[in-house]
């Protein structure tokens, strides 16, 4: 009997988090899984490094910057001589890094998360697509969040300045969507992780609810074991272009 290919992954934002903790759960959940884990500062992650070391030979960790072609078209190549192809590809990377109401946002601030949150998976994509009509069962999936939904933006409290943030995701959900619609071969949705105890959830939480919130926080291994399961389960009939989050419902766009 031939035994099946191994499944490739490509984490991008993977040196913390939600990403690092991605990663962990892949490894875990796929004893065969192979995973590029991709980020930045990557020598300033031993939590990565660890995780490399006790998946020796499946996750490897590759130099990624967000929105930077020459990294991105790198890693590709480096997927693309090892195996061919490429799976699964979830597009972490984000920031969250400034807030004022519009009228005083800077633009420059504006620029900076578009071309990470918007830019950076748009690039991601660009140069893994070939590797992905290599692959028997490709997924794209962008991590989002519920604050780029304009129907939720009714319910928003006016304190809560993320404009920067909010509008390129609401760029990535319009992206990730018309992904879904011009490729019939693959699985495009964009998934949001909810509210994370991680440092830009942790920030968050503190600038806007003082440190309370009414929303259940869950820890980044929780979250990503959710994550796992919707993207792994996940078809194109059932999930393609649709706003997902993790408790398995749909965010209105």
């Amino acid at each position: 009997m031939s035994q099946s290919l191994p499944k490739i992954y490509l984490v991008a934002g993977a040196t913390r988090g939600i990403g690092l903790a991605l990663v962990e759960d892949i490894a875990k959940k796929d004893p065969t899984a192979i995973i590029y884990a991709g980020g930045r500062n990557i020598s300033a992650s031993p939590q990565l490094a660890e995780a490399a070391a006790r998946y020796p030979g499946r996750v490897e960790i590759v130099k990624y910057i967000a929105g930077d072609a020459e990294t991105n078209n790198a890693i590709a190549k480096t997927i693309k001589e090892a195996h061919g192809r490429v799976d699964t590809v979830i597009a972490n990377a984000g920031i969250n890094n400034y807030g004022a109401p519009v009228h005083e946002y800077p633009v420059e601030q504006f620029k900076d998360h578009f071309a990470v949150n918007t830019l950076g998976p748009i690039v991601l994509f660009q140069s893994v697509y070939t590797l992905l009509q290599a692959s028997p069962s490709p997924r794209f999936v962008p991590v989002s969040t519920m604050g780029g939904s304009l129907k939720l933006l009714d319910n928003v409290p006016k304190n809560i300045c993320t404009a920067g943030y909010s509008t390129s995701k609401t760029a990535l959900n319009w992206v990730t969507r018309k992904i879904h619609f011009e490729n019939e071969w693959l699985v495009a949705f964009p998934l949001c992780p909810s509210p994370c105890s991680t440092d830009m959830g942790n920030d968050f939480i503190k600038k806007y609810m003082d440190g309370q919130s009414s929303i259940p926080i869950r820890t980044p291994d929780v979250v990503a074991g959710m994550m796992v399961d919707i993207i792994m389960a996940s078809t194109r009939e059932k999930d393609g272009g649709e706003y997902h989050n993790v408790q398995g419902g749909r965010y209105p766009w």
